[in-house]
């Protein structure tokens, strides 16, 4: 049991971890394994399963987890990551949320108690992303605040750094929520579809707007696969016009200063357009991406209002 200030024992923060998963067998199994046999005292596993069918292993060993009560597993038809993890939100029954990808390995046992340790140093922090890792990748520590990508967008974000600290955004494969922060903004916005790009980035930007503390915590660390299969990898979407539509979102909901939002759409445009267009000779395809993702989030910012 962990110490106060004073000594004296405090008791465990109840913890709930939400796990969001779409057609992926192995890397799921070797995940919800790692969090199984982590080293706390009070925690829940909520896996929100989108995949209509599982191979045997994993069909096996979902069943049998959660007959014994070690996950609770929610089945949905509706494919969608934001959604997921609104449900996940729902169902889960603790005061600390904690969100992790189908595809990541957690070998330090004690990875929730430093999440923990976190929110019980600074109370005023209502979302903490946590380090995350590739594998062979060394660190990639920034001098500056972590997750700023930088007026135009465009910088390393440094989730990889090696120091805890005030941040602008958090990443969405290993992040940290006070359920308080996470009503007050009425959760993930479920307009971010399809790869859902920029949803962590926009919930973080809403706890901005609404004066909600949002840090980085190094010492809560996992290794991010990155799963050639699976996770929102839906087929029936073109990746590169989702991308390019969820960028528009991000900035049409969270960018109110003219200025930004001008260096914001060269940025997209330059680098999505020009740049990955020539490359890969999609200019024009690209084009025409960029200004349907403009019309198409332009009549949602209009629709209603973004919601902090």
């Amino acid at each position: 049991m962990a110490e106060n200030q004073e000594g004296r024992p405090t008791r465990p923060v109840p913890v709930s971890i939400v796990v969001a998963t779409y057609h992926r067998d192995q890397p799921l199994r070797d995940t919800l394994t790692d969090l199984l046999a982590l080293r706390y005292p009070h925690y829940e596993v909520v896996v929100v399963d989108q995949a209509p069918a599982h191979d045997r292993d994993t069909q096996d060993a979902l069943e049998r987890w959660a007959a014994q009560g070690a996950v609770r597993w929610i089945q949905t038809a509706t494919p969608g990551l934001t959604r997921a993890r609104n449900q996940g939100i729902g169902a889960s029954r603790r005061d600390l949320v904690i969100f992790v990808d189908d595809d990541v390995r957690i070998p330090d046992p004690d990875f929730i108690a430093h999440h923990v340790q976190l929110f019980r140093d600074h109370p005023e922090v209502m979302a903490a992303g946590g380090r995350v890792l590739e594998p062979g990748c060394e660190p990639r520590t920034v001098s500056r605040r972590i997750g700023w990508m930088g007026y135009a967008g465009a910088r390393n974000p440094g989730f990889g750094s090696v120091f805890s600290g005030p941040a602008d955004s958090v990443r969405g494969c290993n992040m940290a929520f006070r359920r308080q922060a996470l009503e007050k903004v009425h959760g993930i916005d479920e307009r971010f579809t399809g790869s859902a790009f920029r949803e962590d980035t926009d919930v973080s930007c809403r706890l901005a707007h609404a004066k909600q503390a949002v840090w980085f915590n190094h010492t809560a660390w996992l290794y991010h696969l990155g799963a050639e299969q699976g996770g929102t990898r839906d087929q029936t979407i073109d990746v590169e016009s989702d991308l390019i539509l969820n960028d528009w979102r991000y900035g049409l909901f969270n960018l109110p200063c003219r200025f930004r939002r001008i260096l914001w759409v060269s940025r997209l445009y330059g680098s999505r357009v020009i740049k990955a267009g020539f490359l890969r000779g999609q200019v024009l395809s690209r084009h025409r991406a960029f200004w349907q993702g403009f019309r198409t989030a332009w009549r949602e910012a209009q629709a209603s209002k973004p919601r902090r």
